[in-house]
């Protein structure tokens, strides 16, 4: 077992003045509403509403609308106080590395409703619009825009579109290695539940691999 990890997901306006995140933390910034222009490892790209992209090293966000960071952290370490945090989670990867980071856009149409599932992996979701009614585990709970979640991956998920039109939210994850290239994270509860439709729509944003 990996020793415990930490995924944030952050809400940050982008304005007159560009604002710089440290060295640290492997990112995927979502550019909610305007415009953003991301300087990092990668160099400087541009990036326009509900897209993203991987960030790495010292990363500068300039432009102007409202940017949400996803931060998945390998050594657990606490954000501390941050205004800007929507969620903050432990977990700890039952799966050796190197691992797998990936961005994803989920969108449903109302009244569709998964099949009981898992994941290969843990990681947050966060809703852009609609409204979701969430049963993981033994729990249930009604999710609006801007709300987010975390999934261990291991508890099992049935999620319905309970919104007179589209829901879709935004969802990072981390997962084996061997599903690198898009494969597909998804473990039906039973050979019924597999048999049942899924009726969403999958955005690949990308993948990003955190070495061993």
């Amino acid at each position: 077992m990996t020793s415990s990890w930490r995924m944030t997901v952050y809400d940050r306006q982008v304005g007159a003045a560009a604002f710089d995140l440290p060295q640290g933390p492997h990112r995927f910034i979502y550019v909610r509403e305007g415009r953003a222009s991301v300087a990092s490892g990668e160099g400087e790209r541009a990036c326009a509403a509900d897209e993203g992209l991987f960030a790495s090293g010292a990363t500068r966000i300039s432009g102007e609308g409202r940017v949400w960071i996803y931060e998945v952290d390998p050594t657990g370490a606490s954000p501390g106080f941050d205004p800007s945090i929507i969620l903050s989670r432990s977990f700890a990867p039952d799966f050796g590395g190197p691992w797998l980071m990936r961005a994803d856009r989920i969108e449903s149409p109302s009244g569709a409703a998964t099949p009981r599932h898992g994941h290969r992996g843990p990681g947050i979701r966060r809703l852009i619009f609609g409204r979701l009614l969430a049963e993981v585990g033994d729990t249930w709970e009604r999710i609006e825009a801007g709300h987010a979640w975390f999934e261990t991956g291991r508890d099992p998920v049935v999620g319905t579109n309970i919104h007179t039109g589209n829901s879709a939210f935004v969802r990072v994850m981390v997962l084996p290695i061997e599903l690198q290239g898009g494969k597909s994270s998804f473990m039906p509860a039973s050979p019924e539940e597999a048999a049942k439709p899924r009726a969403v729509m999958n955005r690949l944003f990308g993948e990003c691999v955190i070495a061993a």
